[in-house]
């Protein structure tokens, strides 16, 4: 029952905080139910941990794999909730902007994104990354204005038409199951068609046409080039604390969808197509996010290209595919969330302090806010790959795949698009920290909530840098079993 309760806590949570009438009542229901969710995640990995794999029904499967992205999800809503107590007595009141439509839309995002983490069954999951994007794009547009409903309908029109060519791409796989006599009402089961996988080799064509489609579909949700529009205009229009939730979590689930269709793939014909194909993929998006990030003006828009720029890894890092491919890519994905978490929550500070995230008309965050400029400047340290944060860790290993597989012109493209990152955000943070501040508004001063999760984010990417605990080492194993 515990994969049960994981999924209908957020859900019926949901309905809780909207019932809530004052904005105090749905802040401390959504601290409680949040709570008592992220207890049963935890009760979810351990039990993960001690069995293997929990199964519930047909529809409803969780293995190690799941468990690591379990954590992650896990620990990044905390850190938005405790984020979001102080960063919505600063949101302007509309139609829904409110603590309990927040809250709310929260909760039921987070319940589509554990939908996508425990389906067993691929249309399933094909159904739940896309009530993803039906949840998130209310999100999106949270604020009401004229930028934000466009972001939100481009970010839903733009998503949904790649996530059906993701459904095509699963169609196309169902069939060469089918064709390759499997039997039709397991077709679609992941386990069943890892176990068959071999069998299928028979269908090779169908096997590589599935994948394209699905890797154009999910990629289109996860910001790879060139279908990675709609990501900038989401999160510069999104609160600073959805846009973290999009960058640190969303983006993982489409990963997710797309490394459980690789590893059959894999599996059935060989990992060079599907590999080749995530390669070429992950360096388009890291090198022309890497350019773009040098003219942007916008520090959440800059930002969304950093999460493209790294999920472009991250697909490097499975397309090496080996121990040190795989082991790179899923810390990365893990050290990315946390970065670009504290990244977005220092933006959330920088917009309530000056009125504007136009980097431009930014200056003297020293002096205005010191404590949210350390917050920056170790944030962008991290993302960029400096020691002795944990991204160098992980881009260190994926750069060592690339040069153990003789993939050297990968790995110097991949190294010269980190040292253009490099130069762009040092561009232009130096700009916003020094000099002359602008005279200073009335503001609130910082909750301790504010401080503690951008603490916490701080702490965890120095300690996966500088050693990785043996208990998130045995996740990280365990979730490369999975697909090896």
């Amino acid at each position: 029952m515990t994969l049960w309760f994981s999924l209908l806590i957020p859900l019926l949570g949901a309905f809780a905080v909207l019932a809530c009438r004052q904005p105090r009542a749905a802040v401390r229901a959504a601290l409680g139910i949040g709570a008592l969710e992220v207890l049963t995640l935890g009760r979810a990995v351990w039990a993960i941990r001690a069995e293997g794999v929990l199964q519930s029904g047909r529809y409803l499967r969780a293995d190690g794999l799941t468990a690591f992205f379990l954590i992650n999800i896990g620990l990044i809503f905390t850190l938005v909730l405790a984020y979001s107590v102080g960063y919505l007595r600063h949101i302007p009141h509309g139609r829904f902007s409110s603590a309990r439509w927040f809250f709310a839309l929260v909760f039921l995002l987070l319940f589509t994104m554990l939908g996508v983490y425990l389906s067993a069954n691929l249309g399933m999951m094909w159904i739940a990354v896309e009530t993803t994007t039906l949840a998130s794009a209310l999100l999106v547009g949270f604020y009401n204005t004229e930028g934000a409903v466009e972001a939100g309908w481009k970010y839903l029109i733009l998503c949904t038409v790649g996530i059906a060519f993701a459904l095509f791409g699963t169609i196309t796989l169902y069939l060469a199951a089918i064709r390759s006599g499997m039997p039709a009402d397991n077709a679609l089961d992941w386990a069943a068609l890892m176990n068959w996988a071999p069998q299928m080799s028979g269908a090779r064509e169908l096997l590589k046409l599935a994948f394209v489609f699905v890797a154009v579909g999910y990629g289109t949700k996860i910001g790879f080039v060139p279908m990675h529009s709609w990501l900038p205009d989401a999160h510069a229009e999104a609160p600073s604390p959805v846009s973290a939730l999009l960058s640190a979590v969303l983006l993982n689930c489409a990963l997710y969808a797309l490394l459980r269709i690789d590893a059959i793939t894999a599996r059935a014909i060989g990992s060079g197509f599907s590999h080749t194909l995530l390669l070429a993929l992950g360096t388009l998006s890291v090198v022309v996010a890497a350019f773009l990030m040098v003219v942007q003006n916008d520090l959440k828009r800059l930002l969304a290209y950093s999460s493209i720029e790294h999920m472009g890894i991250v697909a490097i890092g499975v397309g090496l595919g080996g121990s040190l491919g795989l082991y790179g890519a899923l810390l990365h994905t893990f050290n990315h969330s946390l970065a670009k978490t504290l990244l977005f929550f220092t933006a959330g500070h920088v917009r309530e302090r000056f009125g504007t995230l136009r980097m431009d008309q930014i200056r003297g965050m020293v002096r205005s806010l010191p404590w949210t400029s350390v917050a920056l400047i170790i944030g962008s340290l991290a993302v960029v790959g400096m020691p002795p944060f944990g991204l160098f860790v992980s881009e260190f290993v994926i750069l060592t795949a690339a040069f153990t597989q003789a993939h050297y012109v990968l790995a110097i493209l991949l190294l010269a698009a980190i040292s253009v990152v490099f130069g762009a955000m040092l561009q232009h943070f130096q700009g916003m920290l020094c000099g002359e501040p602008p005279p200073m508004g009335a503001r609130a001063k910082a909750l301790f909530t504010d401080v503690a999760a951008m603490t916490a984010c701080a702490a965890c990417l120095l300690v996966l840098g500088l050693r990785i605990p043996v208990v998130f080492t045995n996740l990280l194993h365990g979730a490369m079993a999975v697909l090896q």
